[in-house]
């Protein structure tokens, strides 16, 4: 059946959503000829979410669990609630 083991329940610390803010305020500093520094839509940050998830994995794989995989965790948590920010966030 697999990991049956359940998820703690969790809210956003502080810090967590400092660093959020922090880099969705780096973000909103880029420009030129980047693909993450124009809108493209809900499909081109689905695209800019798989393209940083697939850098994180590449820290991991590299660095383990801390430091630069964990940077890049920090910059798909903020893309995905830019997204969230700009195109709506339903409620469960």
């Amino acid at each position: 059946m697999g990991n049956t083991t359940k998820l703690p329940l969790i809210t956003m610390s502080q810090g967590v959503i400092d660093a959020i803010n922090g880099e969705l305020a780096y973000q909103s500093t880029l420009q030129g000829s980047r693909a993450d520094a124009v809108d493209h839509g809900v499909a081109g940050q689905l695209v800019t979410l798989q393209v940083y998830t697939n850098e994180a994995l590449v820290a991991w794989t590299k660095h383990g669990v801390e430091g630069p995989s964990l940077d890049a965790l920090r910059k798909v948590a903020a893309i995905a609630v830019r997204a969230l920010e700009q195109y709506g966030c339903p409620t469960r």
